[in-house]
């Protein structure tokens, strides 16, 4: 006798996580039973083999010891100096573990000392030192006294003396990416050094960008809990907004052994033009700083261990040593370093330029709602375009157009339109 042709037959699906789940199916012609046999075996192979899999935890997470973690240099800029501490946290699960209620203080062993006070942000101690504190030759040390009653200095580091920025430039480059088929085109940001004998032979930068962006709809069409608004004119005071990152990319450079302490077109980061960083305007602000040559070895090893980029409140090995340590403790090692450094900085500002797309620089699409609109308040409307180009009204996301939603702000830079 033939099958019924409406039958069901369960079928199974192992998950990613080992679970089994079943559904049940309707189909037209079940098989015979060796089928459902061979099905069965599959599935208990299947079982044995997830039951089989286990999670490997890597032997630095078992023995997790957290430990302190300092983050401060301090420079001769006459801005506000920051020194953060916190807790370092598993690899795992890198985040910043701020420690609040430290004492803090920087001195120069003359009896000269500025305390750091803690600030609105937990675990960020800041401080405004006058230029008068600072004495190229001069060695300067952090102290750092945890609420448990733990105190931790750094060696006395010596403030050396830095040249200017001598040029920051860009070129247009298309890289490979992982997918041989697609390739990136962005642009490729390089420096230039260069210094007379009278300075050292260790330096270090740290970038700091910001760009311009820009929602995709200003304000026009909504509906809240007050009911619809429709306004006449658009409102586009939240459609322009302003963008900043320090980057954490580790940029280090030795002169020693060169012949001339200089080095042409150091290769700094790379933007690409997937993203609206270089689709208006884009700022980049250079800060150079001169090291020791034992400040220069810990963030070139960090470097080195963290691929250019590092996380210091997470991710930093531990056989990166710092130059901080208990005092009652020698082994007690923090993560970390305390530097001090004179800075010279420059600031390049870039306009579009071609040779850049930016097809996917702005990912907003408007959605059409087929049916009851949804309970959410409020809902924003914007006009789109299909793909035939014809308009359509749908429902855009909040930070489609309130640019502010994307972390930025609306006030502009005062240096915005320096040329």
């Amino acid at each position: 006798m033939k099958p019924s042709a409406n039958k069901y037959f369960v079928a199974y699906v192992i998950g990613t996580d080992g679970r089994v789940n079943f559904q049940s199916r309707k189909k037209g012609n079940l098989g015979n039973m060796k089928t459902l046999k061979q099905n069965l075996l599959v599935l208990l192979v299947g079982l044995l083999i997830s039951s089989c899999v286990e999670r490997y935890i890597p032997a630095t997470e078992l023995s997790f010891k957290s430990q302190l973690v300092v983050d401060g240099t301090i420079t001769t800029d006459g801005g506000e100096q920051e020194i953060r501490i916190s807790k370092s946290s598993p690899t795992g699960k890198p985040k910043f573990l701020p420690l609040s209620g430290c004492y803090v203080s920087v001195d120069d062993g003359k009896g000269n000392s500025f305390t750091f006070l803690e600030s609105k942000d937990l675990g960020h101690y800041l401080s405004k030192i006058d230029n008068g504190f600072f004495n190229t030759g001069e060695s300067y040390r952090l102290d750092v006294r945890t609420p448990e009653g733990h105190e931790y200095v750094s060696s006395s580091e010596e403030l050396m003396p830095c040249p200017e920025v001598d040029n920051v430039y860009y070129e247009l480059e298309t890289k490979p990416t992982d997918d041989p088929n697609v390739n990136e085109t962005g642009l490729q940001f390089f420096l230039d050094f260069k210094a007379d004998e009278s300075f050292g032979r260790y330096f270090r930068w740290q970038l700091t960008e910001t760009w311009e962006y820009h929602s995709k709809w200003p304000l026009d069409k909504w509906l809240d809990k007050d009911g619809s608004h429709d306004l006449i004119e658009p409102d586009y005071s939240n459609f322009v907004c302003y963008g900043s990152d320090k980057l954490e990319n580790i940029f280090v450079l030795s002169t020693n052994g060169f012949s001339q302490n200089s080095y042409s077109k150091y290769k700094l980061h790379f933007v690409q033009d997937q993203t609206q960083h270089l689709q208006y305007k884009y700022s980049l602000l250079v800060n150079q700083y001169s090291v020791t040559e034992a400040a220069y070895n810990y963030w070139d090893n960090l470097r080195k261990n963290n691929q250019e980029s590092v996380d210091l409140f997470g991710k930093q090995p531990a056989n990166v040593k710092g130059n901080i340590h208990n005092v009652n403790d020698s082994t007690d090692v923090a993560l970390g370093y305390f530097g001090v450094s004179a800075v010279q900085s420059k600031r390049i500002m870039v306009l579009p330029i071609a040779g850049l797309s930016f097809d996917q620089a702005q990912p907003c699409r408007a959605y059409v709602i087929d049916g009851p609109l949804p309970a959410d308040r409020p809902l924003y409307f914007a006009t789109d375009f299909d793909e035939n180009f014809a308009p359509y009204l749908g429902v855009a996301a909040a930070d489609c157009i309130f640019c502010t939603l994307l972390g930025g702000t609306t006030v502009k830079p005062p240096y915005w339109d320096q040329k």
